[in-house]
């Protein structure tokens, strides 16, 4: 019977240590830089954060693509501030139309899953007109890789037809306070 009650309470202490986990994980929007190469196929109207309370920044984009364009490459990276941000794990190219279709990288999905709510990158290609992003903002729940508390920037580079055409540059805090 004391061996049944053992279980029960690590049990319990795992469970209420992992519900509470989520909770002591902070991200924070700090900087957003983006660049058009190409004016002539993008124009990006609004690139900023809105500081909406002390612990809530959120990102607002607005791009108007001139052309329709059925090929596009996302080659994004993350990168960790150590005096300068240096590279660090990650760098992936993804074919957007194809991945939008049928997402197949594990990694891609996670940050799609991001974005996916506030925008209207939802359909398949061609992509026209205006792509937006409205008030995203980094939850608590998307913390799916462990990796160390830090400053980080989320590099993502956007090629139509094998060339860059504009560069979007995310940067964020991550906090991690474990009890």
């Amino acid at each position: 019977m004391s061996n049944v009650l053992k279980i029960v309470i690590i049990l319990a202490t795992f469970i209420l240590t992992w519900r509470f986990s989520q909770y002591s994980v902070t991200y924070k929007l700090t900087n957003v830089n983006c660049a058009s190469h190409n004016k002539s196929w993008v124009t990006i109207n609004e690139c900023r954060l809105k500081a909406i309370n002390r612990n809530r920044t959120v990102f607002n984009f607005n791009a108007t693509f001139h052309h329709p364009t059925n090929d596009v490459v996302v080659d994004y990276r993350f990168l960790k501030r150590e005096n300068g941000y240096k590279p660090w794990l990650y760098k992936k190219s993804v074919d957007g139309c194809r991945f939008i279709k049928k997402p197949y990288d594990m990694l891609s999905i996670l940050i799609y899953m991001v974005f996916k709510p506030f925008s209207n990158i939802n359909h398949t290609c061609p992509y026209y007109v205006n792509i937006l992003i409205r008030g995203m903002y980094l939850r608590t729940e998307i913390k799916a890789m462990p990796y160390p508390s830090g400053k980080y920037m989320l590099q993502i580079n956007w090629k139509f037809y094998q060339k860059l055409q504009f560069v979007t540059n995310i940067s964020y805090d991550f906090i991690e306070n474990l009890l």
